[in-house]
């Protein structure tokens, strides 16, 4: 049986149903309504259902899909096993609110076991990144059916890179986020240049890896129906969320390279404003370092006064020549927590 709605055409009641035409299926509301003493069927069509979006864009691009949506630079997918025990082990109320206050590629907010975090808080300065994730969030069909007919090639990442950089907020925002994620991920992790693959692997193809990840929109859509996504600074992030239930993981980036990296400055002087902050809030934070970078803030979060762990682990976000190993660095985690689940 038909669902029976109010049309948002006309207003008037009617019934929802499906109609095929060639390899696609359109949504319409049936109305009867009586006119001269006989009844009269009207159609007005709402567009494609994009509830079979799913299953076409399988067909065209295949079911394997990425496990992250973003290949952005400083993302945490690599060393999420590390980071996600600690950010777990750091509730210790029956249920927390978590809050990624320097959100980048959004993984650890995606990923976060939402049993313990029932309040999940995703936060960037980049209206860019807010914009994209909130389309993700509100209209993931759509989003993904734009950006599988965009061709992957060098000449349309130049193209599109240099769009990006005229956009403002007048630009509506599917188009917005389709050209930073476009941008974003025809990139080498997320850092302008085209991205390619000289490896002699079938199965290391960058433009397959892009529609996988057009793909992953919808696999990860739902996980981001549960987020609340926010567009402020640091400062203003925690001050908002901060209690004694909050857990703040603050992966902010690093002075030296903040600029060319994300667009947006990040001083010192920010650097340790965010540490001093840190010093003073109810809640329990997780803070992301390299060496260097804890070096600046060394005497506001003491290593006699805070936790601090230095793990060496694998640099991925570098480009190196096919057979050459990836350096390592030093990846530094201060946390005002006593003890922490390993």
């Amino acid at each position: 049986m038909s669902t029976k709605i109010t049309c948002p055409v006309c207003g008037e009641p009617g019934y929802l149903a499906k109609v095929r035409h060639g390899n696609h299926v359109y949504i319409y509301v049936d109305h009867f309504v009586r006119e001269n003493g006989r009844v009269v069927r009207h159609k007005h069509y709402l567009g494609r259902d994009t509830s079979v979006l799913r299953q076409e864009l399988e067909q065209v691009i295949g079911s394997k899909v990425a496990k992250k949506i973003l290949g952005y630079l400083g993302g945490d997918y690599y060393i999420a096993d590390i980071l996600l025990p600690r950010l777990e082990g750091l509730c210790t109320f029956k249920w927390c609110t978590f809050v990624e206050v320097f959100g980048g590629s959004g993984y650890i907010s995606q990923a976060i076991d939402r049993k313990r975090f029932t309040n999940i808080v995703y936060n960037d300065i980049d209206d860019r990144l807010t914009t994209l994730y909130k389309v993700i969030k509100e209209n993931p069909e759509k989003f993904a059916l734009l950006l599988t007919l965009l061709p992957y090639g060098r000449s349309y990442h130049t193209i599109i890179k240099e769009l990006l950089k005229s956009a403002n907020k007048d630009v509506a925002s599917l188009i917005m986020a389709s050209l930073f994620f476009y941008t974003i991920n025809s990139s080498f992790f997320g850092g302008g240049g085209f991205a390619y693959v000289v490896r002699p692997d079938k199965n290391n193809n960058a433009a397959r890896k892009f529609r996988s990840k057009t793909w992953a929109i919808l696999k990860f859509a739902d996980a981001w129906k549960d987020i609340t996504i926010e567009n402020l600074d640091f400062r203003n992030a925690i001050k908002k969320y901060d209690s004694e239930k909050t857990v703040f993981y603050l992966d902010p980036p690093y002075p030296d390279r903040a600029k060319s990296y994300y667009g947006h400055a990040f001083t010192v002087d920010d650097l340790k404003d965010l540490a001093g902050i840190l010093t003073t809030i109810k809640g329990k934070f997780l803070l992301k370092l390299d060496d260097k970078t804890y070096g600046l803030v060394r005497d506001i979060l003491r290593e006699d006064e805070y936790r601090v762990e230095r793990i060496e682990t694998i640099l991925n976000q570098r480009k190196v020549n096919y057979g050459n190993q990836r350096n390592k660095w030093v990846l530094v985690l201060v946390s005002n927590a006593q003890a922490i689940n390993q």
